[in-house]
C-alpha cells in the first residue's frame, strides 16, 4: 500500500512539475539563455543549471543555497512569477506585490530582471514598493510617494 501511495505521489508531482518547469524556463531564458532551475519533489526551487559556454556542452550546477544572496533573490522572484503564471492559466486572478525586490542586484542584472518584470506585467498586475525609486525610473510609470498620497487623501 505504501509503495502504491509513493508511486501515485510521484506521478502527481511529475504532472505538476512539467508546467511549473515550463514557466521557470521561460523567465530564465531572459537572463540565462540555456539555463534551467530544477525543482524538488515539493515543487521548491532546488538548483540552477547553466551552460558554461556558448556551445552548451559543459554545465554549471549550483544548489540554491550556494548562490549569492542576490542570485537567490532573483531565482525567488522568477519562481513566484512562474507560480503566478500557473494561477493565471487556471483562470485565477493574480496580483504580484514586490517590496524592495532586487535590491541586491548589480546594475546589469537589474536591467535583465526588469525585462522579466516587463514580460510578466503582460499577464499580471505588479505593484512595486521601493525605497530606491531612481532604480525604477524607466518602467514607464511615474512613481507615487505613499506619504504624499496619504497626505492628499487627508490621512
Amino acid at each position: 500500500m505504501l509503495s502504491l501511495l509513493k508511486r501515485e505521489r510521484q506521478a502527481v508531482t511529475r504532472k505538476l512539475q512539467a508546467p511549473l518547469q515550463k514557466h521557470l524556463n521561460h523567465y530564465l531564458q531572459l537572463i540565462f539563455p540555456g539555463a534551467t532551475l530544477s525543482v524538488d519533489d515539493n515543487l521548491l526551487p532546488q538548483a540552477l543549471i547553466r551552460p558554461q559556454s556558448s556551445n552548451h556542452q559543459a554545465e554549471e550546477y549550483g544548489e540554491l543555497e550556494a548562490l549569492s544572496f542576490g542570485a537567490r533573490e532573483q531565482m525567488g522572484l522568477v519562481s513566484r512569477l512562474a507560480y503566478a503564471d500557473l494561477l493565471a492559466e487556471a483562470g485565477r486572478p493574480t496580483l504580484i506585490i514586490l517590496d524592495d525586490a532586487l535590491v541586491h542586484c548589480d546594475r546589469e542584472r537589474l536591467e535583465q530582471m526588469k525585462r522579466i518584470l516587463f514580460d510578466a506585467a503582460e499577464r499580471h498586475q505588479i505593484l512595486l514598493f521601493t525605497c530606491h525609486p531612481q532604480h525604477w525610473d524607466d518602467l514607464g510609470v511615474a512613481p507615487r510617494d505613499l506619504l504624499t498620497l496619504k497626505m492628499a487623501s487627508g490621512g
